[in-house]
């Protein structure tokens, strides 16, 4: 117990304070300034969407204090029960259908746990519930930048990159069969964006990359067919749709509803007017969600809508940029991992948004509505700062000590 102790004492001693990326959590909360603002635009009374964002980023600053002074290494310890925890909560989201914790369903998609509450009770079930998801999500970061780092020296060998290919698709096929066609195009392009910044050598992913690009063009092809056998024939639908709204309009109306108000914004949007009503966010569903950035579009319009990407640009450039100056290789895999999932997500959501990407259910990172998922992305902010706090200098000096004996 005290070397447990010693082990959680000893770093946060040792920390460069004023090497803290204050402009990370200036950025993150002046999104979660704006995403408050939007819950109080669109809460209804029904549900108080504004009570639940406050609290999440109320909480979520305790979040990031915790993840901000413990130090990575010992997390990224617990690299093999952080997989195989995300393993059992798809697993549970998958075959639990009674219990204390059990799977629940949303729109015919069951991608959520529920505790607590009654299984038989159906939409009146006030059980907390949580997506399986996020939490697998920043499992598989800390798992394979530790696992990368306990391979590094055999990089350059076939099977490391086999091995970590055959991690990835168990629970990736499990989110697919949620089903969850967006949250498992995220994973892929995660552990993708991990692999390229590995040290995996290019003669392994350039013919990968090669042969890939033309299958996903033939996959999407394949998936458009009425003989296709991968997706559902809803999911199929919503493709098609995309592409031809007009085949579909009972389909495409979300994102049809959604370019209107988006385009009802103008350029400065609403927030000025006489008339603050966002008449036209009112007919898209889960605009509280998934949607949120139609909301933001109409009530900032197209200056309002550019800032917020802007801040979200931001936010991935100062990851990346703390992964630049990690003091080792895993605070480097850790931060990249993490920059690059905010940047998939946003570009997703918001792609789905403005019908640039067929519609899929994906929350746009610290503004959707939602207890968990904000809690767990804040929690990644902490885990950021942890790594900014420890900066490279000392290391090498400490290096050349070693070196020098």
């Amino acid at each position: 117990m005290k070397k447990l102790i010693l082990s959680l004492v000893n770093p946060i001693k040792e920390y460069d304070y004023k090497s803290l990326s204050w402009l990370l959590l200036l950025t993150v909360y002046l999104i979660g300034a704006i995403s408050v603002y939007m819950m109080y635009i669109l809460d209804d009374g029904d549900e108080s969407f504004l009570g639940k964002q406050v609290l999440a980023y109320t909480a979520g600053f305790a979040v990031i204090v915790v993840f901000a002074l413990l130090d990575y290494h010992l997390v990224a310890k617990l690299f093999v029960i952080a997989y195989l925890l995300g393993i059992g909560l798809l697993l549970i989201c998958r075959f639990s259908n009674s219990g204390l914790i059990y799977g629940w369903a949303h729109y015919d998609a069951r991608r959520w746990i529920k505790i607590g509450g009654d299984p038989t009770a159906g939409i009146h079930n006030d059980g907390f519930e949580f997506q399986p998801s996020d939490i697998v999500k920043v499992a598989l970061i800390i798992f394979f930048a530790k696992y990368f780092d306990l391979c590094r020296k055999k990089i350059n060998k076939i099977w490391v990159l086999l091995l970590s290919v055959v991690f990835m698709m168990i629970p990736t096929f499990l989110i697919l069969t949620q089903t969850d066609l967006s949250t498992s195009i995220v994973v892929v392009l995660l552990f993708a964006a991990m692999v390229f910044v590995s040290g995996v050598p290019f003669r392994y992913i350039l013919p990968i990359a090669l042969t890939g690009i033309p299958t996903l063009g033939l996959l999407y092809w394949y998936v458009q067919q009425p003989f296709q056998t991968l997706l559902k024939e809803y999911q199929q639908k919503r493709l098609l749709a995309s592409k031809f709204p007009e085949l579909y309009p009972e389909l495409a109306y979300q994102q049809a509803n959604a370019a209107a108000a988006i385009k009802s914004g103008g350029l400065y949007g609403k927030i000025l007017a006489e008339d603050k009503a966002l008449t036209g966010t009112r007919y898209v569903p889960v605009k509280e969600s998934d949607f949120i950035f139609t909301a933001i579009a109409e009530e900032f319009g197209f200056i309002g809508s550019l800032i917020v990407i802007i801040l979200f640009f931001l936010l991935v450039i100062l990851a990346f940029r703390i992964a630049r100056r990690a003091k080792d290789y895993l605070g480097r895999m850790i931060a990249l991992g993490i920059g690059s999932l905010i940047a998939f997500q946003v570009f997703i959501n918001i792609g789905v948004v403005t019908s640039l990407l067929p519609n899929t259910g994906i929350p746009l990172p610290f503004m959707s509505s939602g207890l968990s998922s904000l809690l767990v992305y804040l929690g990644m902010i902490g885990m950021l700062l942890n790594i900014s706090l420890q900066p490279a200098q000392k290391v090498e000096k400490i290096t050349d000590e070693f070196e020098g004996l």
